[in-house]
């Protein structure tokens, strides 16, 4: 008889849904190691961005980067929220998960490769992982019952379809990569919504936002990673110190910020309701990821420019353009905070919406400053900008608990 006392010990366990009302649910080690796998895939999709911008290729490296983060992002998100549905902690269930964790390394490894157009090794270790995705579906459908088993045959059936795409796509001729690639991306983020797969049919809202708020801080951590590494080799070659403290400081206010108004704006509000909300929290948090991978980009990217590297005489960008690879991140994570504020949360806090509007626009405008006070000081003045909305959404918590 097999042991199931402790996690994992049992070779096969029935595979049903959770219950929305059973009690806190925390991610698990598999989940976290899940997710620490797509830190090496992240932080690669990072630095192909600071090297395209850095030689001058800006709308193709960016470009190039929302792709591979689209990439990266839609296999962690179809794993979470079927692990938050399911979670059938046995043997096939660890086994198929890790095959999910090989494949998300060679994508990693792929994207130098995909950077320059070359699609081979991310294609392969995509579908790998996506296969294995489909038959957790299959274990799934063999104890379903009723619209949930009617779910688990299309996601099987339309999944297995894209990934024959996907294999086909690698014969595609290099002048038709791009839109194809775009079109079958479209379809496989679709697969879901084709299936009417929805976290109301099962599962633990409180547990997946934990999971993207883990996420969230991974990304954040690789971000922190790479302006460090960035500043740090800058000082070993001689670098400008004061300059570099000065980029270092405006760097962590900015990160900070990004932390703390993330999980002040982070709520559960949006899961398990209309399912366009759902639809717009769970989807839209690929430019919160996308955003703050990107914010850690553009500070080792100025970091470079300040060592003598990425010069606009090099092909790289001009003091107000490097100042805006990190300040239209910014304000995209601002953006998108609102609006899962007010939009899939429901929240109607005015002063809210239109402070953290404003910050957007007044974090884009600082980059004019750039040519006046330098790149350096504009990075801490665009950091001073989030500690003060950062401040402002203290005290209104604070006064809004005081009158409670």
């Amino acid at each position: 008889m097999a042991d199931t006392t402790r996690p994992g010990r049992a070779w096969i366990i029935q595979m049903s849904l959770r219950d929305h009302g059973e009690g806190h649910r925390v991610a698990t080690p598999l989940e976290l190691l899940f997710d620490l796998s797509f830190v090496v895939a992240v932080a690669q999709a990072a630095l192909q961005l600071e090297h395209g911008l850095a030689e001058g290729h800006t709308w193709q490296g960016i470009g190039t980067y929302l792709m591979i983060f689209a990439a990266i992002w839609w296999a962690w998100m179809n794993f979470t929220w079927f692990a938050n549905a399911f979670d059938t902690d046995d043997v096939p269930y660890r086994l198929l998960t890790l095959l999910q964790i090989a494949g998300s390394l060679g994508l990693a490894a792929g994207i130098p490769a995909m950077a320059h157009m070359d699609f081979t090794v991310g294609v392969i270790s995509y579908v790998v992982m996506r296969i294995a995705y489909v038959l957790q579906w299959a274990r799934a459908r063999g104890h379903a019952q009723g619209r949930m088993r009617a779910v688990a045959t299309r996601m099987i059936i339309s999944v297995t379809l894209v990934q024959l795409g996907w294999v086909a796509y690698l014969a595609v001729p290099h002048d038709l990569q791009i839109p194809l690639f775009i079109a079958l991306f479209a379809l496989d983020v679709l697969c879901p919504a084709i299936s009417g797969w929805d976290i109301r049919l099962g599962g633990h809202r409180h547990h997946i936002a934990e999971r993207y708020g883990l996420f969230t801080i991974i990304v954040l951590g690789e971000s922190i990673t790479a302006a460090t590494i960035a500043i740090s080799n800058g000082v070993d070659k001689g670098g400008p110190l004061a300059d570099l403290l000065v980029l270092a400081a405006g760097g962590l206010l900015i990160v900070f910020a990004i932390w703390w108004l993330y999980f002040d704006y982070q709520g559960t509000g949006a899961v398990g309701r209309d399912w366009w909300r759902q639809f717009l929290w769970g989807y839209g948090h690929y430019f919160i990821f996308a955003a703050v991978a990107a914010v850690g980009a553009g500070l080792a990217l100025a970091a470079g420019q300040l060592t003598g590297h990425a010069t606009e005489d090099a092909g790289g960008l001009p003091a107000w353009g490097l100042a805006l690879a990190i300040a239209v991140p910014v304000a995209v994570f601002l953006g998108m905070s609102a609006l899962f504020d007010t939009v899939a949360e429901g929240n109607c806090d005015t002063r809210r919406l239109v402070s953290t509007l404003i910050t957007a626009a007044a974090v884009l405008a600082a980059c004019a400053l750039a040519p006046a006070i330098g790149l350096p000081w504009t990075i801490v003045v665009i950091g001073t900008l989030m500690a003060l909305l950062t401040a402002g959404e203290v005290i209104a918590a604070h006064r809004r608990h005081a009158l409670t």
